[in-house]
């Protein structure tokens, strides 16, 4: 038996200018860090050659079947597809599940994407780069699904840690970030993470940017190039260990971010944000595409209870979460048993 874990992640700068549409002919920028919530993969071989999926995650069952009568099935589809992609044919059973909702706004199904990809690979005894990892998965989410996605989740999911990405049309530079220790802490203990209780499909959200990054709408290219500005301030702020100002560029690209479409946010979480301003909170995010999912703060020490009980009484769940700088993890669970 063996298990794959990836991680989610949060990006906090630079979120649009990783769509191909955008970086191509302009560049994309983002930053962003994989977290210590992860999506699993279990593949129990079998002694026959039929292969089934679980997910836990949208509570379906793809039928034991053969290869070659696989079809992609909702909630299952990414596995199946995977399965195809790398043309794995030995006798398995797959459970899919992961630590946050579907649609809440972490990256989940491109860290699923990764995740398969990776567990599959090794088990055909293939080596494969985190390059190649995270485009061999972006390639299966958008050409193949047709996710209307951009390619920083599987980097981010590929590579782990905290990193500056840069997009360009030949090639994606994942550059890590260094701070000082005390800075880093203090960073991390200062960023809070917020269940809104809404998930939703991104689909529709990025389709309508792709169409307005296409048409060449004025508010949407321009509020991306101000993020994928931002990006690269927050960077070099972030390399002279300047938390401040990564606290206030994260309220500047929430401001920006609710301009590239309208479905963004909402009456309700624009109401939330505004009270996590007054109750201590610096700045902050919808993580994701926007809708609904997860709302990162930032918030000092001695401010946070006030925050976080002001939050939970809005019917907000607050997260705990770490820095992951490992990357995808593959174990053999024999090993455990011997």
């Amino acid at each position: 038996m063996f298990l794959g874990m990836v991680p989610v992640r949060i990006s906090f700068a630079g979120g649009g200018t990783d769509m191909p549409e955008y970086y191509e002919k302009y560049g994309g920028n983002v930053v962003s860090t994989a977290i210590t919530r992860f999506t699993y993969v279990i593949i129990n071989p079998r002694n026959d050659n039929l292969i089934q999926a679980f997910s836990s995650d949208f509570q379906s069952h793809h039928k034991l079947t053969s290869y070659e009568n696989l079809v992609a099935k909702h909630g299952t589809e990414l596995a199946v597809t995977v399965i195809k992609y790398l043309d794995y044919r030995d006798g398995a059973n797959f459970l899919i599940s992961s630590d946050v909702p579907p649609g809440s706004g972490l990256g989940a199904s491109s860290a699923l994407a990764v995740n398969l990809v990776k567990i599959i690979s090794s088990l055909k005894g293939q080596e494969i780069s985190k390059g190649d990892l995270a485009e061999a998965s972006y390639n299966i989410g958008r050409n193949i699904l047709k996710w209307p996605i951009g390619k920083q989740d599987e980097y981010i999911a590929a590579f782990g840690g905290f990193n500056f990405i840069k997009f360009e049309k030949e090639k994606v530079d994942v550059i890590p970030i260094k701070m000082n220790k005390s800075s880093f802490l203090e960073l991390k203990q200062n960023l809070l993470l917020f269940f809104i209780g809404d998930t939703r499909s991104s689909s529709t959200i990025l389709s309508t940017q792709i169409d307005r990054i296409k048409a060449n709408q004025k508010d949407t290219m321009n509020s991306l190039e101000y993020v994928k500005d931002l990006a690269q301030i927050m960077y070099k702020s972030l390399k002279k260990s300047d938390i401040t100002t990564f606290a206030e560029l994260l309220h500047k690209g929430w401001t920006a971010k609710k301009k590239f479409t309208k479905s963004v946010t909402s009456e309700r979480i624009d109401r939330i944000y505004e009270t996590a301003l007054k109750y201590g909170s610096i700045g902050g995010k919808l993580t994701g595409a926007g809708g609904g999912g997860h709302m990162l703060l930032y918030c000092e020490l001695p401010k946070q209870q006030k925050l976080i009980k002001k939050m939970e009484s809005l019917g907000l769940q607050h997260i705990k979460f770490g820095f992951q700088n490992e990357g995808p993890k593959v174990l053999n669970l024999y090993d455990f048993v011997k």
